[in-house]
């Protein structure tokens, strides 16, 4: 998954007439994928220091995500669906549990993307 998403995603709950939210730009999550790429391109010994990055700038990426959805469900509580607040709940949940997979943060996005997609939030 390209950064889009996550840029996506923070656009269209923080929108405020073109001001963005500082974790809103792609180079937060550029900068996660970046260090996820250079973990399988590295020798082994290496992967300590470049796991500790990437964990590192992967927890930031996964905060501002967790942040966004629930800022989301915030100001469209009055709007949503059962069904949508029930599966964005689950992903909040999810996105409290200690996991360090670049694979599943972009099913997540997505995910909460296709949730919010529903609702004509500006972006």
């Amino acid at each position: 998954m390209k950064h889009n998403g996550y840029e996506y995603l923070l656009s269209s709950i923080y929108y405020q007439g073109g001001s963005t939210n500082q974790g809103m730009n792609d180079l937060v999550y550029q900068k996660m994928q970046n260090e996820y790429g250079n973990l399988n391109h590295q020798p082994a010994h290496a992967n300590i220091n470049g796991g500790y990055a990437f964990k590192k700038s992967f927890l930031v990426v996964r905060n501002y995500v967790q942040q966004a959805i629930k800022d989301g469900m915030k100001n469209l509580r009055l709007k949503m669906k059962v069904a949508d607040v029930t599966k964005l709940t689950y992903i909040v949940a999810m996105l409290n549990r200690e996991f360090f997979d670049k694979k599943s943060l972009d099913l997540i996005i997505a995910s909460a993307n296709s949730v919010f997609s529903q609702y004509n939030l500006k972006n």
